[in-house]
């Protein structure tokens, strides 16, 4: 009995173990198994190796026979536990097997995918800068918007694939919160314009300017829900992008990020369901409004993974407000917008069109107040000239309402606030104004309007070192010693269509370019001569471009040969990469298609060009 109740024992206190592993250890199920399972097989190890005194009795005898039956059957449930483990070992390595396919998998298909594209929507740009005529334009117009449809499907295919196998990691770096949120807003101003939507983006003043967080991810959020909210927002509605300081805390900021419409808006149920995937709001509405469904549910995950939550609160046929609230870290020797340093200045608004559903003169006071000028809104022309106004801002409803000579008569400073696409008429309204600000309105433009014609009340803390570097004797130029003509380019590129869009490019600013096929062709043309810059693709046959830049620096070492900067050009953008390509040995990063104003900025680097 005494055996009987020790086994007892064995099995309470393994799964007692394996409890406690579970609980403190932060274990999974799996490995609590394993930790119970070895527990049993150790305790029962030892405690069938005790040695028991001899008996000759034969109630001994029965009596020990009785007891070994517990201990076979023990025995069993030994070996079946010990066949789990090893089963479960087994799916383990398996899954660990399959999640590195998936990686590999992932990475090919992302190059596979993006090389083409790339290739299509390069070479339209390439096209696009020959002389054609108007229904020419408009065909490679059609072929530019297509192929970047299908590049932001393969995109969003590939990013929900990666955030479900794990694969997406956020970086974290400094970046600038309001040139990231208006850059991101600013890439669909024509085509709200196009469907008449009033856009107001309103930046909270009192955040810093630099935080620590992603800032691809954060602009992919932003670019997804505002793209949601043109597309389901008919024409003459209008869209609300706000960024608003909730605290300050610790070196650390919590804002929320929200952007609103007027559209169709959702019901209850709909709102369950609209970050699944490949969801839209029902199926009519996929078919009117087209995409894959996925860049809310993408937004939702990457903003998870920045410790917040995406959430909506929508109406039918009133519209939908989806915001998130994050906290990020103030980057070091962060900067922010100075406050209340014109206040001797008066700034007035003219908006002469009240029907326009717009929030533009409510944020150009928040802003303006921001930096301690008064503020005025006037609805007409009248009691302008009365109150004395130092700056009118003339929103360009007034140009149907008002000649261009009254407008320019009324205040000393004359800013007009209009849209991107009245380019035509610039040249006219440039001699009646002293200003044109393009909407939508951000705080630079603000803060620019407000530096050229007011006074300011007080310095700033930096004004005496500004005025002190200003005094000082320019810095000299730094000399040039090579122009773009004189520079040679080696190229490593499987893709035919590729290689031929990157000569293209190259040639088209003047440089000289040498195309190879793989990383074994690119070693053996470094031997052979001597190149000012190597763009190098990762992938490529025989040899690829991690390789490949390991046999040039080991040959230029092995020589004490100057060192060719190395570009990594890759069809696609993954987190880390960079840092990747850089412990590789490689200089710098770029994405295909290669663009003029992209190269140009890699050579004025790395190559010395005037």
């Amino acid at each position: 009995m005494n055996k009987r109740n020790a086994i007892i024992k064995i099995l309470v206190g393994s799964t007692a173990i394996g409890g406690l592993a579970y609980a403190i250890a932060g274990l999974s199920l799996a490995q609590t198994a394993i930790v119970a399972v070895t527990t049993i097989v150790i305790t029962a190890v030892l405690f069938l190796s005790e040695k028991t005194s001899p008996q000759s009795d034969t109630s001994v005898a029965t009596e020990e026979k009785e007891e070994n039956e517990p201990i076979d059957a023990l025995r069993q449930e030994i070996k079946i536990l010990k066949k789990k483990y090893d089963e479960a070992e087994q799916k383990a390595i398996k899954f660990e097997r399959e999640m590195k396919a998936t990686e590999l998998f992932l990475a090919s298909m992302s190059h596979e995918l993006r090389t083409p594209l790339n290739g299509v929507i390069g070479l339209t740009e390439v096209l696009d800068n020959t002389e054609l005529d108007e229904e020419q334009k408009e065909f490679v117009s059609l072929i530019r918007e297509s192929s970047n449809n299908l590049r932001v499907i393969v995109d969003d295919i590939l990013d929900i694939t990666k955030i479900n196998a794990g694969k997406m990691e956020l970086e974290h770096i400094p970046f600038n919160i309001f040139t990231k949120i208006e850059s991101s807003v600013a890439l669909f101003a024509s085509r709200m314009e196009d469907k008449k939507i009033n856009l107001n983006l309103f930046t909270d003043p009192n955040l810093p300017k630099e935080l620590i967080g992603d800032p691809t991810r954060f602009s992919q959020v932003i670019i997804n829900l505002v793209s949601n909210a043109l597309k389901f927002t008919k024409r003459g509605g209008r869209i609300d992008v706000t960024a608003t300081c909730i605290e300050t805390k610790d070196n650390n900021v919590t804002l929320k990020v929200s952007v609103k419409d007027n559209g169709i808006g959702m019901t209850p149920e709909q709102q369950k369901k609209i970050f699944e995937a490949f969801t839209q709001a029902d199926a009519s509405t996929t078919r009117k409004s087209g995409g894959t469904g996925l860049g809310l549910t993408i937004s939702s995950k990457i903003v998870k993974l920045m410790g917040g939550v995406l959430e909506v609160e929508s109406e039918e046929g009133k519209g939908s407000d989806f915001y998130f609230t994050v906290t990020l870290p103030i980057a070091k020797n962060a900067t922010y917008y100075p406050a209340h340093i014109y206040g001797n200045t008066y700034v007035g608004y003219l908006k002469c069109d009240d029907n326009l559903d717009d929030l533009t003169d409510e944020i150009t006071g928040k802003y303006i107040k921001h930096f301690g000028a008064a503020y005025v809104v006037f609805h007409s022309t009248e009691k302008i000239k009365e109150l004395s106004v130092d700056t009118l801002i003339v929103d360009q409803s007034c140009l149907e309402t008002h000649t261009l000579e009254t407008l320019s008569s009324l205040a000393p400073n004359i800013v007009l606030y209009t849209s991107g696409t009245r380019q035509n008429a610039f040249e006219e309204e440039s001699e009646y104004f002293d200003e044109i600000i393009f909407k939508p309105l951000t705080l630079d433009k603000t803060e620019k309007v407000l530096e050229l014609f007011a006074s300011k009340t007080e310095t700033p803390v930096a004004q005496p070192q500004e005025e002190t570097h200003k005094s000082k004797k320019p810095l000299p130029e730094i000399k040039r010693t090579k122009s773009l003509d004189d520079l040679y380019i080696l190229v490593a590129e499987d893709n035919p269509i590729n290689q031929k869009l990157i000569r293209v490019v190259l040639e088209q600013i003047g440089t000289h370019a040498v195309i190879v096929k793989n990383g074994l062709e690119a070693v053996e043309a470094r031997k052979a001569q001597n190149f000012d810059l190597i763009f190098m693709d990762i992938q490529m046959p025989r040899m690829g471009g991690v390789e490949a830049t390991r046999e040039i620096l080991n040959f230029e070492k092995e020589h004490d040969l100057k060192h060719i900067p190395i570009i990594a050009l890759t069809a696609n953008a993954l987190n880390g990469d960079k840092q990747r390509y850089i412990e590789e040995g490689m200089d710098d990063y770029t994405t295909k298609p290669l663009k003029i104003d992209a190269i140009k900025k890699i050579l004025e680097k790395y190559c010395d060009i005037g």
